[in-house]
């Protein structure tokens, strides 16, 4: 298996089992991940499916795009994007609303090295490929 494939499969690996995680245990999730959890119904599934389902369905996404070598370069691409979204989505709630946790701070820092290694297997890819 190429450096590729096995860096997006690990990146679909964490995706889907947090997402499993979150249909399965949101209270318990939620808990240790924000310090709240969610105190009604409606909470509680929507953070099944959006935690949970949208974070299995994103893990699955990333896994399809290693099955093929046409699609592999997408899925590091995708793992670049994914990484980069989540963390301008976190750092910009860390600067309007304050350091929420130690936790937050720590998957930023989490998402921008994930980031920065997608972006050197992406360019490291490119450059085996010439």
């Amino acid at each position: 298996m190429s450096l590729e494939a096995a860096f997006v499969r690990l990146n679909a690996a964490i995706f889907a089992l947090y997402g499993v995680g979150f249909i399965l245990f949101p209270e318990a999730l939620a808990g240790m991940v924000t310090g709240e959890i969610p105190v009604t119904a409606t909470g509680l599934t929507d953070m099944r499916a959006t935690y949970g389902g949208m974070s299995l369905g994103v893990g699955i996404v990333l896994f399809v795009l290693t099955l093929k070598r046409e699609t592999l370069r997408l899925g590091v691409l995708g793992v670049v994007i994914l990484m980069l979204g989540m963390a301008g989505g976190r750092g910009v709630g860390l600067v309007i609303d304050g350091v929420a946790s130690q936790t937050m701070v720590t998957y930023l820092m989490l998402e921008l090295a994930m980031a920065a290694l997608a972006f050197w297997v992406l360019v490291r890819s490119e450059a085996s490929n010439r």
